[in-house]
């Protein structure tokens, strides 16, 4: 319910600004405005209407992806120029004030000059508009590759692990683009595969060939996933079925030994659901229960922040998820400060973390300046 109000108050005061700030000043004819205030209202609540009819039998199947998809395309777009009129507006006002602070007042750089104001956010619809492309593009390319390389003289073998967080998959995911992330993941030849989170991200009794699609993962030593908070969110019976069904252990606050390597991999929930859930809660000691002092050992944590609570007298690698690295930009900033990591890799208290961009997206099938990713983990036996 909490999320509900905060959104609401949200979108009011954006959809309130970007029209007031597109139209409001401006002489453009009243069609135009009501046409432009309906696309920026749809837009801003879009998400809310797909949220609502997600577990309605309302809409078919087919209906109900092309919502989605339309819906959320729509949000990227509104969200993307909503900053661009914040930050043309803010440089704007600068450069007025600048120029009248020199005694220079001149009416073609004043904010309030409607044939002026016009023509900007022309310009700035526009730039919106190509810039949503290129999100959209990035959004469903195949996932580039990152790969880390780790030595350690815990390691009996040399080990090849593939990360994989945050696919978002929903029965509005192409299969095609789940067989392309499956063909990459499985072209690096992992011995082992990591799934950290927010995999699972709908009804799974309602993404029969979703799921049927990522169980063409392929590694010797077995794949393991860990929980994040979508998985929750989708219900957790239903997902912890569906991880035994398709044979991918799930490591909720334990672990195993991987194949003799000198390797250690432990799981445990979401943090923030573990917080706000009352028999829903992170146990360490028990994650690490099997495990021996010599091994190296890797704690599949969803969030990233746990790196905090750890040393590595603990653990030696964390591999978390959850911050698409910001997704769209300017909402970097903002994932960061909610999150204390963003993406790539840090050093925290002698514990080395990696957090992933995901290889999905969660809204608009869209991503800026955050691209998405698969880890390539190659432990190196020192």
């Amino acid at each position: 319910m909490f999320f509900i109000i905060a959104f609401l108050i949200l979108s009011i005061a954006c959809s309130t600004i970007t029209i007031r700030t597109l139209i409001g000043y401006s002489d453009m004819k009243l069609s135009r405005k009501v046409i432009l205030s309906g696309m920026v209202l749809l837009g801003w609540f879009s998400s809310l209407f797909v949220r609502v009819l997600k577990n309605s039998d309302i809409l078919g199947d087919t209906a109900y992806v092309v919502l989605y998809n339309c819906s959320y395309a729509l949000f990227g777009f509104v969200f993307i120029l909503f900053c661009f009129l914040m930050i043309r507006d803010i440089f704007w006002y600068l450069l007025y004030w600048g120029a009248r602070f020199l005694g220079r007042d001149e009416w073609s750089l004043n904010p309030k000059n409607l044939s002026v104001l016009g023509h900007a956010n022309a310009i700035v619809l526009l730039i919106s508009f190509i810039v949503s492309l290129y999100a959209l593009y990035e959004g469903i390319k195949v996932p580039m590759v990152r790969e880390l390389t780790i030595e350690s003289p815990k390691l009996t073998r040399d080990v090849k692990i593939v990360q994989l967080s945050d696919l978002h998959l929903n029965r509005a995911v192409p299969i095609s683009r789940i067989n392309k992330i499956v063909e990459a993941v499985n072209n690096q030849g992992a011995d082992v595969i990591m799934l950290t989170g927010d995999i699972i991200d709908d009804d799974s009794t309602k993404m029969e060939e979703q799921l049927q699609a990522l169980q063409g993962l392929s590694a010797p030593y077995g794949i393991y996933a860990s929980l994040g908070n979508h998985e929750y969110y989708s219900g957790l019976s239903s997902v912890s079925y569906r991880y035994r069904k398709m044979g991918y252990p799930l490591l909720v606050n334990r672990g195993t030994e991987i194949n003799h390597t000198g390797l250690y991999v432990a799981g445990i929930p979401d943090a923030y659901t573990a917080n706000t859930h009352s028999t829903f809660y992170i146990n360490l000691p028990q994650a690490l229960g099997k495990s021996k002092e010599s091994d190296f050992k890797i704690l599949l944590s969803h969030t990233p922040e746990i790196a905090l609570q750890l040393d590595n007298s603990l653990f030696d690698l964390v591999l978390s998820g959850h911050t698409h690295g910001g997704q769209i930009f300017p909402f970097h900033y903002f994932v960061k400060k909610a999150n204390k990591f963003l993406s790539g890799d840090y050093s925290v208290n002698g514990v080395q973390l990696h957090v992933s961009n995901g290889a999905g997206t969660w809204g608009p099938m869209m991503r800026l300046f955050a691209p998405s990713d698969i880890t390539v983990i190659n432990l190196i036996k020192k």
